[in-house]
Formats: structure tokens, C-alpha cells, sequence
């Protein structure tokens, strides 16, 4: 196995503007074993040839797919900053949000990124998978591994502005909730927000205003559907339902 503070560094080199966002929770679980058979595959990314350093990506793409795309950006000569939430978990049919494919493929990514010469300065790609709240919790035995992603998870409007960010490219079949979240706070900033779908054609878009948008609420509201882990990230087993004492004395005397 891979040494976990190693690969954390190749994602997350020091000196470098944007790791400071880059979460460590995939690289402190547990990760698979090396895969001699594992192949990671990286697309080509006609919507992004040249590095624009007025422009943010983010990719919202499925499991490994987001990391595929990101590593393709990467050799354009982007910052790839994974955000990745959800604890791994041993069995990949416990967990609710599968990130098996999401550590195998940060895994495998580090020596591609690492025969990389990105820029300081370059322009970050961060990193989510679409499927961070698929699937139903609190399911009793299940691993409860779903996430979100959260304003103070990703740079300030003002701050990106200050770094010359000026449009925001959302590598997605559409705006989810959460995000939508960050993006109108960009976007009344002043920050123009683009959605790049498969047809790999960048279009402005406007953001809708999502259910409690910028309510202190919001974050107690979605956290507490979801199950918080010692790690920092978001991932615990669902207890299965205790049997109280007066249904286990009718189950022994009828």
C-alpha cells in the first residue's frame, strides 16, 4: 500500500494557494491495496485545452469519473483539489455513497500527478461527486457515508476575486442543491457562473436561490441528517434498533 501522508502530499503540496481547501478524509481512511489491473482512464477535455487563470472548475461528476476529469485537467495545467467528504469503508456494500472507485483512483492518480509539472499559481480544479447524497440513510447496519458540500468548504467570493477569479466552469449535468449554495454567493458577487454538460460547451448560467439560502439554519438542517465521523468527515455505522424491555418480555411470556 501506498504511504496515505505521501499521496496526500502529491494532491496537496505545500507552498501551493489552494491546498488549503483540499480534504484529507479519503487519504486518512483506509485505502485499497494496490491493483496491478486497475486502469485509470482520463478523458480528454476539448472544453478546456489552455489554462485560463480567471477561471475556477469545478467538477461534479460521478465517483471516479470526477478524478478522471480531474488529473485530465491536471495535464492542461490545472490545480486538481479534491473535496471528497465521505469516509471510506471497508466493505464497499455497507457504505451508502460507494467511494471505493474515488480512493482507488486518488490513489492511482498520484503518479500521474506526480510526472507533472503544475504551476504555483495555476488555477484550481475542485473535485465532488455527484453521488455524495445518493442513496437513503440511517439505514440500521448501513454505513452512512453521505455528504455535502458547504460554503466554508470552498474560497470566499472576495477571495477569489482578490486571485483574479473572475467565472466559475461547473463540470456538470446540473447544479445540485448544495452547490447551488456556493455559486449565488459568487455569482452576486459578480463572479459569472458557466455549467460545461456532456456536450463539453460551456454556457453561462444563472443560479437559482436555493431553500435557505444564507439562513443560519441551513447547515444544522442538513447535518443533522447525516452521520458526522472523528475524522473530520462524514461516515458512521447506523445502529441497529434496540429491542426495549417491555417488548422483550412479551416476546418471552406471549
Amino acid at each position: 500500500m501506498k504511504d496515505k501522508m505521501g499521496m496526500y502530499k502529491i494532491w496537496a503540496p505545500d507552498n501551493v494557494l489552494w491546498t488549503q481547501w483540499t480534504k484529507p478524509v479519503l487519504f486518512t481512511s483506509l485505502l485499497c491495496n494496490n491493483d496491478d489491473n486497475y486502469e485509470l482512464k482520463t478523458p480528454n477535455s476539448n472544453h478546456m485545452q489552455m489554462v485560463d487563470y480567471n477561471a475556477v472548475i469545478i467538477v461534479d461528476l460521478p465517483g471516479k469519473e470526477s478524478v478522471d476529469e480531474g488529473l485530465a485537467l491536471a495535464q492542461c495545467g490545472y490545480r486538481p483539489v479534491p473535496l471528497y467528504n465521505g469516509v471510506y469503508c471497508n466493505s464497499k456494500f455497507s457504505m451508502i455513497v460507494d467511494v471505493q472507485g474515488i480512493a482507488k483512483a486518488l490513489q492511482e492518480g498520484t503518479d500521474i500527478l506526480s510526472s507533472l509539472n503544475i504551476k504555483a499559481d495555476a488555477p484550481p480544479v475542485f473535485l465532488l461527486d455527484s453521488n455524495r447524497m445518493t442513496g437513503q440513510g440511517k439505514q440500521p447496519g448501513k454505513y452512512d457515508n453521505r455528504w455535502c458540500v458547504f460554503p466554508q468548504d470552498m474560497p470566499s467570493a472576495s477571495f477569489l476575486l482578490k486571485s483574479g477569479i473572475q467565472k466559475i466552469i461547473v463540470r456538470s449535468t446540473r447544479i445540485q442543491e448544495d452547490l447551488a449554495h456556493i455559486l449565488l454567493r459568487y455569482q452576486n458577487q459578480g463572479i459569472n457562473i458557466f455549467l460545461c454538460d456532456n456536450d463539453e460547451n460551456p454556457k453561462e448560467i444563472k443560479v437559482s436561490k436555493p431553500s435557505l439560502f444564507m439562513s443560519i439554519f441551513y447547515r444544522f438542517k442538513v447535518t443533522l441528517g447525516l452521520s458526522r465521523n472523528a475524522t473530520g468527515g462524514f461516515g458512521a455505522v447506523i445502529p441497529e434498533p434496540q429491542i426495549g424491555w417491555s417488548n422483550r418480555r412479551y416476546y418471552m411470556y406471549g
